[in-house]
């Protein structure tokens, strides 16, 4: 309860702080209006700290030293690529949906993202026999249902809401990541896995294809990351049961070639059926993939450890400081000296460095085309 007290007071002291900035002129974006984003603890900014009654590690120190100085519900050391897209589009940091009351408290949007969310829902999973334990309720569809309360309340009229939706850019992910990640950390096994891929991937293109009925004009859709260079997932695989070890990287082919690489195929497929179908909609598709394997193939060139590109800086010690049996900020932890030197931050998650890179390369590209901010000069 006490950890809890401490993040809702953090969360206030970051309202008014924003509430601040917006006052003084500061928080204005030439370009667009809302930013509405959809995913999971890659972008989580406080959804599930809010919800859950045992929000475990991310309620405790170090998560959130490098910026906020204290736990803030991000996963990660400091800001995540959303908190560098809304810093750049001029906005304040967002109240997080769950925390959120008011229209004034959404005026520039919104972020539905809840940690361990996925693209499936909970009944899939049990009806898999999966313990849905650490899965979050709050799915992709729900999340969809959750913006369009945040809409009505915005705007009472058909034009109106028109207005805002083709004037708002929309993040619709990643998702697909824990959709494979809860059956694996479950002993199931890649060939388990991949078939729920198509599945996945029909469920976003399903939720894009909802918001551009709605009038979304802009909206960009992450694939995945490199799965296979996942601390916790190659200490979980060291003894073999996902292919062998790329010699270029360390990371593990199976489920990098197996299945990441097989998820943003099938993605990038569909999103051009979808654009196909809607012309004049920007659908566009974020390379996060290629972009994560760049960092951890050549680290040293982008300020990296070149002997820790697949080492947590912060989790349970063992190969790859991947040990998950002991998080972040439980007592033995292990921890490295300098996160900013770091890709991996707790085993699963990335650093704020490597987030800020992601964020540079969806904004500005060449990883995602056309990038984010290229609309700005037609407003």
């Amino acid at each position: 309860m006490a950890a809890k007290l401490a993040l809702v007071a953090a969360a206030l002291t970051l309202s008014a702080a924003t509430a601040s900035a917006a006052a003084n002129g500061t928080t204005t974006s030439g370009c667009y209006s809302h930013l509405f984003t959809f995913g999971d603890s890659l972008i989580d900014t406080g959804n599930f700290i809010r919800y859950s009654s045992a929000p475990g590690p991310v309620a405790r120190s170090p998560y959130g030293e490098t910026f906020f100085r204290r736990p803030t519900g991000r996963w990660s050391d400091g800001r995540l690529i959303v908190d560098f897209i809304v810093e750049r589009l001029g906005f304040p940091y967002w109240t997080p949906y769950l925390a959120g009351k008011s229209k004034e408290e959404f005026r520039y949007g919104a972020n539905f993202a809840v940690a361990s969310g996925t693209a499936l829902n909970q009944l899939l999973f049990r009806k898999k026999h999966l313990n849905v334990a650490s899965i979050t309720p709050y799915s992709l569809a729900v999340q969809i249902g959750w913006f369009k309360k945040v809409l009505a309340m915005l705007a009472s009229t058909d034009q109106e809401r028109k207005k805002i939706m083709a004037r708002s850019v929309f993040v619709v992910g990643e998702f697909g990541g824990n959709d494979y990640l809860h059956p694996l950390f479950q002993n199931k096994t890649l060939e388990w896995v991949r078939p729920l891929v198509p599945r996945v991937v029909r469920y976003i293109a399903g939720a894009v294809e909802s918001l551009v009925e709605l009038g979304a004009t802009t909206v960009y859709v992450p694939g995945l990351f490199p799965l296979g260079c996942i601390p916790r997932l190659l200490f979980l695989f060291r003894d073999g049961g996902a292919g062998d070890h790329d010699p270029a990287n360390g990371c593990l082919r199976g489920l990098n070639e197996g299945l990441a690489v097989l998820h943003n195929n099938l993605l990038q497929r569909r999103l051009a059926q979808l654009r196909a179908a809607h012309p004049g909609v920007t659908i566009a598709y974020a390379d996060y993939y290629n972009e994560v394997l760049a960092l951890v193939s050549a680290p040293a060139r982008n300020g990296f450890d070149a002997g820790a590109a697949l080492t947590a800086c912060c989790s349970g010690g063992g190969p790859y400081n991947g040990n998950f049996t002991i998080h972040c900020s439980d007592p033995g932890a292990t921890q490295c000296a300098d996160p900013s030197r770091r890709i991996n931050w707790d085993g699963l998650h990335m650093t704020e460095a490597v987030y800020r890179i992601m964020a540079r390369g969806i904004l500005d590209g060449p990883f995602a085309d056309p990038p984010i901010m290229s609309r700005c000069h037609s407003y």
